[in-house]
């Protein structure tokens, strides 16, 4: 029996139940990552480490999450994404009590940069194709609806945080919020399933005419066939695109806060424009895989990445509160639509085919460019005193990734003819 296009029918899928789990598993990586640059000026004051020391920490992790995420995959793909992220959240927990309870430069960059860096990609990897599984059609809905979380998780959590630093301490806050994150994980996991089959129910937008087609049959992983995926252009200009725009975005996460405060602006406020960023970008995490899955996803990222580039001038430019959070705001949309779009155009080019390796090793150009652009603003600093050098790397290395998109193969059909594959096999 088919689906039947109603709001009704819409509401009550199960689907709902496993983006909205999805959406709380992506908050974990992402606060870890945003949160970082609340944390640089209180490792500064509380041990004396140097900027560039405390940002290593930030690379280490960056890096570690970049080469295990094809591992990561791998994992999601043979074992479940629910097994694999039980097992990240106990990392997740580990990593976050030992990091509340350092004292040395060594231990920060285990906990914070071995431990934590692999928890991340075994929670954020296989969460995507999983609910992206969910999906027969509409892919861009569910996309916007599980990309939000990139911003949220910041969102709710930087100002917070900010203030709980200040009022109960760094230590007190990452035990607490390393254990509570972790309660919550192991509860909602109860109701996770990997895949509509796996749960006996029709992925959104089924309808009677999928019952008998070939996609069907592309539900499970096939090395032969990610062999036919690892051949296309695209799949290494998508890691290479993943890499430019990390590398533009890591350094003004990383930096921000601490730019801000150099300049004269309090600790609180300075927060304010990193969650600012992060607020302002929900809407083109959500809105752009949507107008990506409609009308094409190329066009989307290009305007992404070069907005990203040209709005981080500003900051070369000001000293006030108020030029600091009109750059948050220029600067929020299109790095909200930089990474998110990446699924849609996936589904675009490679079909229903399991996209855990391929979103894998996406993440891993992503992590690397993380780890060294979380790297740069440091050695910067540390060597100039100023903030300059690296805000224009950041606006060339995605103003680079805007010039690989636009050799990028058009997605209007898929790339690799997969009935002729299985009628081969």
């Amino acid at each position: 029996m088919g689906m039947s296009f109603t709001l009704k029918s819409y509401l009550k899928h199960y689907v709902w139940m496993i983006v909205s789990i999805g959406v709380f598993v992506q908050m974990i990586g992402s606060a870890l990552r945003n949160i970082f640059g609340i944390l640089v000026d209180p490792l500064n004051v509380n041990f004396n480490w140097s900027v560039g020391e405390i940002g290593i920490a930030y690379a280490v992790m960056s890096l570690t999450s970049a080469l295990s995420s094809p591992f990561s995959g791998w994992l999601g793909d043979k074992f479940g994404a629910r097994k694999t992220i039980f097992f990240g959240t106990i990392l997740f927990l580990v990593g976050m009590l030992w990091v509340s309870f350092m004292n040395n430069l060594w231990e920060f960059y285990l906990a914070y940069g071995l431990v934590l860096g692999f928890s991340q990609s075994l929670i954020g990897v296989p969460i995507v194709p999983a609910v992206i599984s969910w999906f027969r059609r509409h892919v861009g809905l569910g996309t916007g609806a599980l990309m939000v979380s990139w911003s949220l998780g910041p969102a709710l959590t930087i100002q917070i945080l900010a203030i709980s630093f200040v009022n109960y301490g760094w230590r007190n806050t990452f035990w607490v919020l390393g254990l509570l994150v972790s309660i919550i994980t192991f509860v909602l996991l109860i109701f996770f399933k990997d895949s509509p089959e796996k749960a006996g129910k029709k992925p959104f937008g089924w309808l009677e005419e999928d019952e008998d087609s070939k996609n069907n049959l592309l539900s499970s992983f096939d090395l032969s066939k990610q062999r036919l995926i690892y051949r296309t252009d695209a799949f290494w200009h998508l890691v290479n695109i993943h890499f430019w725009g990390c590398v533009g975005h890591a350094i003004i996460l990383v930096c921000i806060i601490p730019l801000a405060i150099n300049k004269g602006i309090g600790s609180i406020q300075a927060a304010g424009v990193l969650s600012t960023i992060a607020t302002v970008s929900i809407l083109s995490r959500f809105f752009f895989p949507i107008i990506g899955d409609k009308f094409g996803s190329r066009f989307i990222i290009f305007i992404s990445f070069l907005g990203q580039g040209l709005s981080v001038l500003i900051l070369l430019f000001t000293d006030s509160t108020f030029g600091f959070y009109v750059f948050a705001v220029s600067f929020g949309i299109p790095y909200g639509g930089e990474g998110t779009v990446h699924p849609v155009i996936n589904r675009q080019y490679f079909g229903q085919f399991p996209m855990g390796r391929t979103y894998g090793w996406q993440l891993f150009g992503a992590g690397l460019g993380m780890a060294l652009g979380g790297i740069i603003p440091g050695l910067v600093f540390d060597l100039s005193n100023s903030y300059d050098i690296a805000i224009i790397i950041s606006c060339v290395s995605s103003l680079i990734g805007a010039i690989i998109v636009i050799i990028l193969p058009k997605t209007s059909k898929e790339l690799i003819d997969w009935n002729l594959s299985l009628e081969q096999t």
